[in-house]
């Protein structure tokens, strides 16, 4: 039977322990354990997966690029490696023609670059007056590439992952049509912005309110850009009024929601070795004094509520009964945003940022190892 927890939106303090005991108490009730958790695409069955064949011919052309790129060479091994972005590129854009793959997955290596250089153990995670300065220059990079007048040419001095993006941004501009074009530059302001306000949680003397936590982090998470370059993926523009009808806002808040959930289950093994205790399965765990087993039941819950809720949604989507265009660019929109909840949990599944293939059993339950040992 579930385990109910009341939501709070605001923060939340437990005033029981100092901030170090909180976080030393919760690492002894966590240390060690091993948990298995369910094939979490099962819970989404409506929502098929696929994989787009010519991500393997673009596999060269994305190490060319990388090669070009001014980044530590263990760090770009590291992401080449265990994270493999080429194939999630392919599994959130399976009908994208091969020309626009490497625009996808530069974008895709951009982010996950910029958001472990502030995340937890990266070069910014303790420094305030960088991180300030980076999400600064990245906003502004986000306005001369996406703005009324581009300018394609990074300034002087500015961190790789900045410099990195000008000419990513280039690129997907060059096929986004107006609206769409805008829509993406207010996202990746929000994303950028949000990535801070992350950080601030992170460095904070207390751990978050779970529920708090997972409204910013949904508010602003990286994810709603990757939605939005489906019209770049396949060539389309969603008009606004369609865009931020209530029931498309519904399915790509919820999809949003289901992504954060998924992958704070799939990622918590990481995290706990990587001492980042904000995770949302932990935050339940300290606010609530649940057991690793019921705060990840409850996390599952709370995907099925979403997965049902979107489903709900879908009836009524605002069908056009004259323009097929129309329709299928709506139908095209609503299978990239499902994707992006399916695309990220396969892709967890078969890459190794996360876990090793070999806790992953042929049902795709995973094995969760909450110790410190690799």
């Amino acid at each position: 039977m579930a385990i109910e927890v009341e939501r709070h939106y605001v923060p939340t303090i437990n005033r029981a322990a100092e901030p170090q005991d909180e976080r030393e108490q919760l690492v002894k009730r966590v240390m060690n354990q091993k948990v298995l958790v369910p094939n979490i695409l099962s819970l989404m069955p409506a929502w098929p997966s696929a994989i787009n064949p010519a991500q393997e011919k673009t596999s060269e052309e994305v190490d060319r690029w990388l090669a070009t790129l001014k980044i530590d060479e263990k760090k770009k091994t590291k992401h080449r490696k265990r994270g493999n972005y080429n194939l999630l590129t392919a599994i959130y854009y399976p009908d994208c023609k091969e020309d626009k793959i490497l625009a996808l997955t530069q974008f895709l290596y951009w982010i996950f670059f910029f958001d472990d250089e502030i995340d937890t153990g990266g070069e910014l995670t303790k420094d305030a007056e960088g991180t300030r300065q980076q999400i600064k220059d990245a906003n502004q990079c986000i306005e001369d590439c996406l703005g009324p007048k581009p300018n394609y040419t990074p300034p002087p001095g500015v961190r790789y992952t900045v410099e990195m993006l000008y000419p990513i941004l280039r690129d997907l501009r060059a096929g986004l049509y107006p609206v769409s074009l805008e829509r993406l530059r207010r996202e990746l302001h929000d994303y950028v912005n949000g990535v801070g306000r992350q950080q601030r949680v992170r460095t904070a003397d207390r751990l978050p309110d779970p529920w708090y936590h997972f409204q910013i982090r949904s508010d602003d998470v990286g994810v709603v850009p990757s939605i939005t370059q489906n019209e770049y993926a396949m060539d389309f523009e969603l008009p606004d009024h369609i865009r931020y009808h209530e029931a498309v806002e519904l399915i790509v808040a919820g999809c949003t929601k289901i992504t954060i959930l998924l992958n704070d289950v799939l990622s918590l093994q990481k995290e706990f070795r990587d001492s980042q205790l904000e995770n949302i399965v932990l935050l339940f765990m300290n606010s609530y004094k649940l057991s690793l087993r019921s705060a990840i039941d409850r996390v599952l819950d709370l995907i099925r509520e979403h997965y049902d809720i979107c489903v709900a949604a879908e009836e009524r989507l605002p069908w056009s009964k004259t323009d097929d265009k129309l329709n299928d660019d709506i139908r095209e929109y609503i299978r990239g945003t499902q994707r992006l909840a399916t695309g990220t949990c396969y892709w967890s599944y078969l890459c190794e940022r996360y876990i090793k293939n070999s806790q992953v059993n042929e049902k795709w339950e995973a094995l969760l190892d909450l110790s410190y040992v690799d």
